[in-house]
């Protein structure tokens, strides 16, 4: 895995954020972050709706490897950046610290980027409270960027659905199973591992 940090300079845009955890052996964490250009986004919301036929919600461990690379494939094309943030191990009671440590990474990268909002799968009232105080904080000591953040519901906003494509290729990665991430452009993949 790569330690450069997430650069994101062609044009104003939306960080979409999930996670997928390990919880086998001694666990692991990892937190996607797609980027995708604002002008970018009724475009792929109609390809996702298209590419996932019925309306259903994509979800990486529902899905056939045929669906998970066709997804991987409109990532490849769309987003202009592929972040993953990976820490293992990491036990499931340490899941809350780590992630926190791994949103912190993720919006300091984020910090002088032209990324205008950051939008967060969205885990429930108080895991969300948490994400947003975590969030609150690590913004508090940047440059004002202007940067906006919430939470949604992947069955609500699409966009979500490329965020955890890329964290269950990553995390397929991290196993051992790097079929998934070669479908990904090498040039706009970042992987940390912290």
């Amino acid at each position: 895995m790569t330690n450069a940090r997430l650069t994101v300079r062609r044009a104003r845009g939306i960080a979409l954020v999930d996670e997928s955890m390990l919880s086998l052996g001694q666990g692991g964490y990892t937190l996607a972050c797609v980027v995708l250009e604002d002008e970018r986004r009724a475009a792929v919301r109609g390809r996702l709706r298209r590419l996932t036929r019925s309306r259903r919600q994509f979800h990486w461990v529902r899905e056939e490897p045929r669906d998970r690379v066709r997804m991987l494939q409109l990532l490849a094309a769309e987003a202009s950046s592929l972040t993953a943030y990976t820490q293992r191990p990491a036990a499931r009671r340490d899941h809350p610290t780590t992630r926190a440590a791994l949103l912190r990474t993720l919006v300091a990268d984020l910090d002088g980027s032209l990324v205008s909002e950051l939008l967060v799968e969205s885990r429930g009232p108080r895991n969300d409270a948490r994400d947003r105080q975590v969030i609150a904080t690590a913004t508090a000591d940047a440059e004002p960027t202007g940067l906006a953040y919430g939470h949604a519901r992947p069955e609500d906003e699409p966009l979500l659905w490329l965020a955890d494509a890329l964290a269950g290729a990553v995390s397929a990665h991290v196993r051992g199973d790097r079929q998934y991430t070669a479908a990904l452009p090498a040039e706009r993949l970042v992987m940390r591992r912290l």
